[in-house]
């Protein structure tokens, strides 16, 4: 009797089922060879590669390393759009890596910020064959928004990675509301890729139109490519630099003094004394392609395609200036009570019920208060190839830095343009 209550007891039941499965596993683990694995030539200790990274120690010194870093600080809501979560969100980067998409199928109105698993994923456990570029999300040719995805280009497997979001980004709106009110499509696509073959025509700069490359083409500069290039002339797209990866210089050895180099991704300059005498050549090369910048931004405003100001503390600064308002009217170049449609200002916000983006670029109707810089004609389209140039070197932060090489001679081309034509 008692030992049937104890055969009908659940409990006594559950236990019995616990300790077969314990002792089940015992007997795998006991037919096992340990860490080493099989016997064999291809035996590896998976204890020995494993703690190479995930060791505790090592673990803290990236994460504080990397908390130096820009990324770490990827996303804010401005930046969960559709447009932009490719890249400012880990959500965002895993969808089109994962898909082969250039942008993300909706806004991502929780997405978070950049972390260690938007870069880092493991392809397998197959330690006999995985390496470093394979714990990487990506290292696959890519699409470049530039060319319209129309083919991939290998870049090299790490720098593939970098490139998915460090080039020129597209278009970033879908509709406007125009000054009644109507929510209308946006069809005013930024002016990339330039087409040298229209050198010699002319072009309506109107406003809300863009030549802008956003803050990420370090790859475009580095590999040489996608300046304007006028016909006719040649430019070296190569340099001593252009074997390196980006991880090579952004990823050199750490200094916890100046808190550079490693997982930061800031530059650790004193690792690269041997070649370039501390941060001599960079402020050198820095120096000579931010006077051909400044040199083309001034013939620019001579030629009333851009406009210069300076703001309160002397910053001096730049912008294009646009020949025909949003809806494709010549500005007058003298004072007038007409209304024109001069900004088309964005104002996204975030809905607080869905989390989801409302896209609000309107129209604003008004007088023309620069009627004095504007240029009284339709651009020449070698005078927008040089205004791109301008926001090709200025957008792109390192000064030159990353091809100093192409950079001085898209700048010089250009100032040779402007100063024949």
């Amino acid at each position: 009797m008692q030992n049937e209550i104890l055969i009908n007891n659940p409990h006594m039941k559950n236990l019995t089922r616990l300790l077969l499965v314990l002792f089940a596993a015992g007997l795998l683990l006991t037919s096992c060879e340990g860490p080493m694995g099989p016997a064999g030539t291809n035996g590896k200790d998976i204890n020995a590669l494993c703690l190479k990274c995930h060791t505790t120690t090592n673990q803290d010194a990236k994460f504080a390393e990397y908390h130096l870093s820009k990324h770490y600080y990827g996303t804010s809501s401005a930046r969960n759009t559709k447009y932009c979560a490719r890249c400012h969100t880990n959500e965002g980067f895993k969808e089109i890596t994962g898909n082969g998409k250039f942008i993300v199928a909706n806004d991502i109105p929780d997405g978070t910020r950049i972390t260690c698993e938007t870069c880092h994923k493991h392809t397998s456990f197959d330690f006999t064959v995985d390496t470093l570029a394979q714990v990487l999300r990506t290292t696959t040719p890519i699409f470049l928004n530039y060319n319209k995805n129309t083919a991939a280009v290998d870049f090299r497997p790490v720098n593939n990675l970098c490139i998915t979001c460090h080039q020129i980004r597209g278009v970033t709106a879908v509709n406007y509301t125009d000054a009644t009110g109507s929510v209308k499509t946006f069809n005013q696509l930024p002016f990339f890729p330039l087409d040298n073959s229209k050198e010699n025509t002319t072009v309506k700069f109107q406003v809300g139109t863009n030549f802008a490359v956003h803050d990420g083409n370090q790859s475009n500069l580095f590999f040489g490519i996608n300046a304007y290039e006028y016909s006719g002339k040649t430019y070296t797209r190569t340099w001593k630099h252009s074997a390196n990866d980006c991880v090579d210089c952004h990823m050199n050895k750490y200094d916890p003094d100046t808190q550079t180099g490693g997982h930061s991704l800031i530059v650790n300059i004193a690792a690269c004394d041997e070649c370039h005498n501390g941060s001599d050549m960079i402020d050198i090369t820095q120096t000579a392609v931010d006077a051909k910048r400044i040199e083309l931004a001034e013939l620019l405003v001579t030629r009333k395609v851009f406009k210069k100001t300076t703001n309160s503390s002397g910053v001096v600064s730049y912008s294009a200036e646009p020949s025909h308002d949003f809806l494709g009217t010549l500005f007058p170049t003298t004072q007038t009570t007409t209304l024109f449609a001069t900004a088309l200002t964005s104002a996204n916000t975030v809905d607080p019920k869905t989390g989801l983006v409302i896209y609000a670029n309107t129209i604003s109707m008004a007088v023309d208060a620069d009627y004095a810089n504007r240029i009284g004609r339709e651009w020449k389209y070698g005078e927008l190839g040089a205004a791109y140039n301008y926001g090709y070197i200025n957008s792109e932060l390192s000064l030159g830095v990353h091809n100093p090489t192409y950079a001085l001679q898209v700048l010089q081309k250009s100032i040779d343009w402007l100063k024949s034509n």
